[in-house]
């Protein structure tokens, strides 16, 4: 099993929106202008991986800032591309689950009818005077998405040295008493920060084990981040930021460790190695907590997907044994991955479409939130398929060979068919236990 919970991450790729749906009504040609139309769109949608930021899995990473008229007029004819086709702003979950996930993204008709007159009157600047206030993202000063932390908890700095191929490593960090006094504290969230060179990060996970825990040298390297007590879960290629609902947290015991589980994603060679440093920020939880929330997956580690074979699933299901509140989910696969689903069969055999990813992209692994957590009762079925290509094609697009049958292992040019999930077991809601009586 494997974890989930992947905060704050956004990766380089050519002209990525972050998108919500925010209304907008389309000017006309003669009449749109950047500070007074686009601009507006721009914050809402855009400027979220669209601003300057280093090359770091888990800082706001695009390959163009957006944040000025200046920055933008040279991009103008490429946004007006990228949304009307609609491969911006990227979201790849089917329409059957539109409105459902807090963090959806898409342009309204408004919106992109506004953008390409702009582009179609010239991309003109306008009055700066009629410029909303600039949008201000987290804590600009240390990077953090929602603002500073209340703790910090970071890893030694590692040499990842010359010869190292796709060098996947654990690391413990104790968290010092103080932080955690009287016993122990409820966090609300965490965000992960790859820090220095973190665009060599493949993915990064972590937990948190108490002082119970012993784990051998031996064990500590071979781990792959598979699913332990306090799963704070992963961030990877896409993976955003997000605090945890209201009411829900996770218990941090004094005397706890961070375990960091780092995949390095390199070729060996002179002059390759590099140094690393990753860091945890932990956020206290500001009301009681209600809901203890947990990650896990579904996962198949038994596949072997044959060579030059397009089109094939990887399935596996899990029954879960208490009522369950589900928030996330986070379908993980490698190169070869290209769909995703989750679907659900109830005790009384009704069946029911969670999520359904039919161009899952290893370069932009999005995680799907929930606006109101997803009761499932107990002896409800997930099932959970993954799809892949492993055809010369692809192989020669994504870089993999596609000779090679394979299976489940760690590395980036091996597989794996994770569906993780974030949730709290719990009571059933008043509601549902009246109605059953």
């Amino acid at each position: 099993m494997s974890v989930n919970l992947r905060l704050a991450v956004v990766i380089p790729i050519l002209g990525v929106f972050i998108a919500t749906s925010a209304p907008a009504q389309a000017a006309g040609a003669e009449a749109v202008t950047y500070y007074e139309h686009v601009l507006p769109i721009l914050q809402e949608n855009c400027q979220t991986c669209h601003r300057p930021a280093g090359k770091n899995i888990t800082g706001a990473v695009a390959p163009m800032s957006l944040m000025t008229y200046e920055e933008t007029r040279p991009w103008a004819r490429a946004v007006a591309q990228k949304v009307t086709s609609h491969e911006m702003p990227p979201w790849f979950a089917t329409a059957a689950t539109t409105g459902v996930f807090s963090n959806e993204r898409g342009l309204t008709d408004a919106e992109i009818n506004t953008l390409v007159s702009w582009v179609d009157a010239g991309a003109p600047a306008g009055d700066a005077a009629e410029a909303p206030p600039a949008r201000v993202f987290g804590d600009e000063a240390t990077g953090w998405s929602f603002g500073q932390p209340d703790f910090v908890v970071s890893m030694e700095e590692y040499d990842v040295p010359d010869e190292s191929y796709d060098l996947q490593t654990s690391f413990r960090t104790k968290i010092e008493d103080s932080l955690l006094p009287n016993g122990g504290v409820w966090v609300r969230g965490w965000e992960f920060k790859a820090g220095t060179n973190g665009d060599r990060v493949h993915h990064f996970c972590a937990n948190v084990e108490d002082s119970t825990v012993t784990v051998s040298a031996d064990a500590l390297e071979d781990d792959e981040g598979a699913d332990r007590g306090g799963s704070l879960g992963c961030v990877s290629a896409g993976t955003e930021g997000k605090l945890l609902p209201d009411g829900w947290g996770m218990f941090l015991e004094t005397g706890s460790t961070v375990r960091y589980n780092m995949h390095y994603n390199k070729q060996p060679g002179a002059g390759t190695g590099f140094q690393n440093a990753a860091s945890i920020g932990f956020y206290l939880s500001k009301e009681p907590v209600k809901y203890v929330f947990e990650n896990s997956s579904i996962g198949n580690r038994g596949f072997k997907i044959p060579a030059h074979r397009a089109g094939y699933r990887v399935g596996a299901g899990r029954v879960l044994e208490k009522d369950t509140y589900i928030v996330n989910y986070w379908p993980h696969a490698h190169f070869r991955g290209v769909a995703a689903r989750y679907t659900a069969t109830y005790p009384d055999g009704r069946e029911e479409l969670l999520l359904d990813v039919p161009e899952w992209e290893q370069n932009w692994q999005e995680t799907y939130w929930y606006k109101e957590p997803k009761f499932l009762p107990k002896g409800t079925v997930i099932d959970f398929s993954e799809w892949y290509d492993n055809t010369s094609e692809r192989g020669m697009r994504r870089g993999f060979d596609a000779d090679r049958s394979l299976g489940h292992a760690a590395r980036t040019n091996d597989e794996m068919a994770l569906g993780f999930f974030g949730y709290a077991e719990v009571e059933p809601p008043a509601e549902l236990v009246a109605n059953e009586q």
